[in-house]
């Protein structure tokens, strides 16, 4: 794991993998995950020839904190992070609440970022057509409880102490809640220890990432028609905790992109061998 001092004295834990020599591409994680996130396969991630830097988000991992923080923000972090390694030109790619956080890093450089490529992407929540389409029940209530600011922290910060306690239990439990991913997570060892290891980095510092990209998620601070770049954007068609017709309506509201749909895959589909070489191909 590497770790970034920030302008601001924040510090930006991130890990890179792939083929050193290969297309760079910024990953964004989503709710509840970290930079751990992927296919445990890193051999075949080299053989599609991206290298991978995957950051975590504020609050995630080793990364600070950042109390209040907006999406759009998210842009210029990550702006100080391709400086830092000397990227001129790149793309990048999110999954999930990590959707917006790509799109940010697009919108805040616009000139540097050539392709977008998002997988089972969320939609701004302040939008009530983007609220309907929310199927998991935990999300549900999490949309209610932003009226109140206090009770959404302190059911986050509960529900993180209750998953530290038992990680494993936690990501069989969200299988039960969420059926089309129960193969994906549990279905082979390797990429249930990355589950495991994922969450548990995701749900450190007492919740406090889920609880910035929670709020996050209302107010991005730009239009998704504002995004210039193609966008590649994958779902599955048996999402049991966003509707597929999220996905069809965010492809729909940006300028320029292609929608590209999984049959009978989940939220996590992207993970499994085939589709993530898909996935990945498209970040070339």
């Amino acid at each position: 794991m590497r770790n970034l001092l920030l302008k601001d004295g924040r510090n930006l834990s991130y890990q890179i993998y792939g083929d050193p020599n290969g297309s760079p591409v910024i990953f964004s994680h989503g709710f509840s995950d970290s930079c751990l996130i992927k296919q445990p396969d890193d051999a075949l991630t080299a053989s599609l020839g991206v290298n991978i830097i995957a950051a975590d988000q504020p609050g995630v991992g080793e990364s600070s904190p950042k109390p209040g923080r907006t999406m759009v923000e998210w842009g210029s972090d990550m702006e100080e992070l391709a400086n830092a390694l000397r990227l001129d030109r790149f793309s990048v790619a999110g999954h999930s609440g990590g959707a917006p956080h790509a799109l940010a890093i697009a919108h805040r450089l616009p000139d540097r970022v050539d392709k977008v490529v998002l997988a089972s992407p969320v939609g701004p929540l302040d939008d009530p057509a983007m609220v309907k389409l929310l199927r998991l029940k935990d999300l549900k209530i999490l949309v209610f409880l932003k009226r109140w600011p206090w009770l959404l922290r302190w059911s986050m910060k509960l529900q993180a102490k209750q998953a530290m306690g038992n990680v494993v239990k936690y990501a069989e439990n969200l299988t039960r809640a969420d059926a089309s991913d129960a193969s994906t997570i549990l279905g082979d060892p390797d990429q249930k220890n990355m589950f495991v290891d994922n969450f548990t980095r995701g749900l450190a510092q007492n919740g406090e990432g889920l609880i910035e990209m929670t709020m996050a998620l209302w107010n991005w601070g730009f239009a998704m028609s504002d995004i210039t770049q193609h966008v590649d954007v994958f779902y599955g068609d048996a999402d049991d905790i966003l509707d597929p017709k999220m996905c069809v309506l965010v492809t729909k509201r940006l300028a320029n992109s292609s929608g590209h749909v999984w049959p009978g895959a989940g939220h996590y589909g992207f993970i499994d061998r085939e589709r993530w070489t898909g996935f990945v191909s498209a970040m070339r």
